[in-house]
């Protein structure tokens, strides 16, 4: 093809990889023109075991030779020298360098053996200095958090000492929570009382009330209402904390200074689930305030109509009267009025 034509010889070899790509160099050029472009030709490793291979279906082994025997190859490492050598010697037929192939095969292994072992020793000392500056940061965070817990035993600011809490809870920092504990921190109050673990429950923060729990705190402390954790848990509907300190032990039956237990105040703010669960694990579905309210009669006063159905359906006493003799009838409104009318109440 390329016959009758006037050819750039070195413009074809600086451009050579567009042939081998399209794998046309030897349906384009002669033989003769091919030998001349490998004088110009500069070409990788992968190219030149590429224009080997492209060539054995057509070309004799002897012409293949002849033609590529002035290609400039560059070889970057070792493994450049095994793949053209083993080309070589399938495309040019030249079985003289089974043997070494076999030899460099053999020198190239005991050679790279310690390179190796050096390498590996490199990585193991690089991770041993990461783990000892990971190490030295721990004691260097350590430090700053014994530090600030002391200083936060003499803080008035209570906020400050609950976000220190909540920091270290959402890091897993379990360690630094006991000790906050054991520095007496979570007994910092609000102006109302409520110290770590009564705001841990009213804001729902599961993990933290489990650290605080298993470093000791006080689960039926009370604060200036008479809140215990599971009251606050409750009037919150925060199901899966309620869950959690009644499977510690908390007392369902705990009443504030108003004589609400968890069961009246869910009842009270139509926490459906969290009353489901109550009377689940056996809360008193009778209890009665200071003033002689039932979860029934709040339910009904306040109109949560699905929890006053929930309490019907376990057998709540529909009739039960407070100590001025209102029923759930005699204060409900509404929807819940005519719910309670339609099953007969009084």
């Amino acid at each position: 093809m390329s016959r009758g034509l006037t050819l750039d010889f070195k413009y074809i070899g600086a451009h050579i990889d567009d042939y081998i790509r399209n794998e046309n160099l030897f349906d384009t050029f002669e033989l003769e023109d091919i030998k001349k472009i490998m004088r110009y030709s500069k070409l990788t490793t992968t190219q030149f075991v590429s224009l080997l291979k492209q060539s054995s279906p057509t070309i004799s082994a002897n012409k293949l030779y002849k033609c590529t025997r002035n290609a400039n190859v560059t070889i970057q490492n070792i493994d450049d020298v095994f793949s053209v050598l083993k080309s070589v010697k399938e495309y040019l037929k030249f079985t003289i360098f089974d043997g070494i192939i076999d030899f460099l095969e053999v020198n190239n292994n005991e050679t790279r053996n310690p390179i190796e072992e050096i390498t590996k020793s490199q990585e193991q000392i690089q991770s041993f200095q990461i783990e000892q500056n990971r190490t030295q940061d721990n004691i260097n965070h350590s430090r700053d958090l014994l530090t600030k817990i002391s200083s936060l035993k003499k803080s008035h600011n209570f906020d400050s000492v609950y976000q220190f809490f909540e920091e270290l809870s959402s890091k897993g920092n379990r360690e630094m929570i006991s000790k906050a504990c054991k520095e007496g921190l979570w007994q910092k109050t609000t102006e109302y009382k409520k110290n770590v673990l009564h705001i841990a429950s009213e804001k729902g923060n599961l993990n933290l009330i489990k650290s605080l729990i298993e470093c000791g705190c006080d689960k039926e402390a009370k604060d200036h209402f008479g809140y215990t954790p599971l009251i606050h848990a409750s009037a919150n509907g925060h199901l899966e904390v309620v869950k959690y300190l009644i499977f510690v032990g908390a007392n369902k039956e705990a009443k504030d200074n108003a004589g609400w237990t968890p069961l009246i105040i869910a009842s009270i703010l139509g926490h459906l689930e969290v009353v489901q669960y109550l009377i689940s694990v056996g809360a008193d579905k009778e209890a009665k305030d200071n003033d002689g309210y039932t979860p029934l009669i709040y339910a009904s006063r306040f109109g949560c109509l699905e929890v006053v159905q929930y309490l019907i359906s376990v057998g709540a006493n529909k009739e039960a009267k407070t100590i001025g003799g209102s029923t759930a009838l005699s204060v409900a409104k509404g929807m819940t009025r005519n719910y309670l009318i339609s099953i007969g109440a009084k």
